[in-house]
């Protein structure tokens, strides 16, 4: 392939990314509406520059405040670093896969991860640390390809701040990192690169970036490690259950990532059947890849094994489809015709238009929440006797949502520095639907100790319900309150 050729593709897809992630920030801008619960908890979870904010690592939350300082405590701020963060995924995956492959199958590599639902949808539609998570692991695998490749003192030091990075991004990135190197000694091509002594200066930079907000992890357990919850520990199951539920439930996760890439490189393979292919071969880093999504698994399974979870989501396995994906299709892409390759793209495209009308489909349909007007919950508010200049705990959807509109109120979620925080004295406390399902349970989640319910310590002072209007139906969300004196705390 000539020079030209693979300069010409090269500049077709960062047109491309750079176009599609332009017009989804400005959709989402146009959209409007309501926050969604990871945006709103960014507008809580971001009191400053700290070490440390929750259960979730602190990357995320150092880059929002930078976005906020230059474009406002608003949409415009949340959208740019979300849509930044996937434009950057795309193309740092494209140029670690440049480094082994010409231009086209390292564009058919790198958009193959479009093909995973929660990249294209969730990506967009909710999260935020789960788009750091991709961000950084690109970043991991660009750094990485390039270290095996040239092997310099500079390819590692990058890697060593990819990976210092991406261990502040989120706990499941390691599997990443962990799972190229397993994979890379398995290959003799890359063998030698990963055992020389240079290498040594990616886990020992990493360590110095991490050091400091893993120490305050563990100064602040409670806070930090607060959604451990989510796993469902088993403690109590019977002695001679071995196989924890989580693990039944892997090949359901996988299969909900992989479905779409496995069907769409069927598609481009059997379209490809008798019709010249492509001669070029991808060498070993199709093997990598795949290989490395093996050993992701593995390490998977054996940490629900070792944690005894009862439950996973598909989120949590976004490591694993990050790497097998680009695999497959860097592997497929030698054995497809011109055909082949021109249904991929063409089926991207069309997906890209699907999930645009979907957002826009997702933001007006009924009981969608970014169509709730929590316009009047300021007014709500002050209309509880006893409830002015009172601070507020919510969950996190309704606590952004109100502090992007009384940014003056004093606001915490439903997380253990609450407490600490607020300390003695009227708190109101918000319930969204069923969420938390009692005062009792919120006060714990919140930080009282276990035991401090009604009769134990809580004066009840004030409760009550009302409900906010959706912009599009008649519906109505509803919400609950208590205003509650809460005691000392041991």
């Amino acid at each position: 392939m000539d020079d030209a050729a693979d300069r010409r593709r090269t500049a077709i897809f960062l047109l491309a990314i750079s176009v599609y992630f332009a017009v989804q920030a400005g959709l989402r801008l146009a959209l409007g509406g309501a926050y969604e619960t990871d945006e709103a908890e960014m507008l809580v979870m971001t009191p400053g520059l700290r070490l440390g904010y929750g259960p979730q690592l602190p990357l995320y939350n150092w880059l929002q405040l930078g976005f906020f300082e230059l474009f406002g405590r608003g949409l415009p701020a949340l959208a740019l670093l979300k849509n930044l963060l996937l434009w950057a995924t795309y193309l740092a995956v494209f140029l670690g896969l440049r480094l082994w492959l010409p231009a086209a199958t390292a564009a058919l590599g790198a958009l193959s991860l479009f093909l995973i639902p929660d990249l294209a949808w969730e990506a967009q539609r909710a999260t935020t640390h789960s788009n750091m998570l991709l961000a950084t692991s690109a970043a991991t695998l660009a750094a990485f390809l390039w270290a095996m490749r040239r092997g310099s003192f500079l390819s590692w030091a990058v890697l060593g701040l990819a990976i210092g990075l991406g261990g502040l991004a989120k706990y499941n990135y390691f599997l990443v990192p962990v799972a190229l190197g397993l994979a890379a000694l398995t290959l003799a091509p890359m063998r030698g690169a990963l055992l020389r002594r240079r290498a040594l200066i990616a886990p020992g930079l990493a360590g110095l970036i991490v050091a400091a907000p893993y120490a305050w992890m563990l100064q602040n357990r409670d806070l930090a490690f607060s959604s451990l919850g989510k796993l469902h520990i088993d403690a109590g199951a019977a002695p001679g259950r071995l196989v924890p539920e989580g693990l039944s439930q892997l090949p359901g996760g996988l299969l909900a990532l992989m479905a779409l890439p496995l069907l769409v490189a069927l598609i481009a393979w059997g379209l490809s059947l008798g019709r010249r292919r492509a001669e070029t071969g991808a060498g070993p880093l199709p093997a990598l890849l795949l290989r490395a999504a093996l050993f992701a698994v593995v390490l998977t399974a054996a940490g629900i094994w070792a944690a005894h979870a009862g439950t996973i989501t598909s989120r949590w396995l976004l490591p694993i489809a990050f790497l097998a994906v680009p695999g497959l299709f860097t592997a497929l892409a030698p054995r497809l015709a011109a055909r082949g390759r021109t249904t991929v793209f063409a089926l991207m495209a069309v997906l890209a238009l699907l999930v645009m009308a979907g957002l826009g489909y997702d933001r007006f349909k009924d009981g969608a929440r970014r169509d709730v007007v929590f316009d009047s919950l300021p007014a709500r508010l002050a209309e509880i006797d006893g409830a002015e200049g009172v601070p507020v705990i919510a969950e996190f959807y309704t606590a952004g949502n109100l502090a992007a509109l009384a940014p003056g109120l004093q606001i915490a979620p439903y997380l253990p520095f609450a407490a600490h925080r607020f300390g003695a004295g009227p708190v109101l406390f918000l319930f969204r639907e069923h969420v938390p399902p009692s005062l009792e349970i919120g006060a714990v989640q919140a930080g009282w100790p276990a035991g401090s319910g009604a009769g134990s310590g809580i004066e009840r002072l004030q409760e009550g319900a009302f409900s906010l209007p959706y912009r599009g139906s008649s519906a109505e969300m509803p919400f609950r309150y208590v205003l509650a004196r809460m005691p000392a705390l041991p």
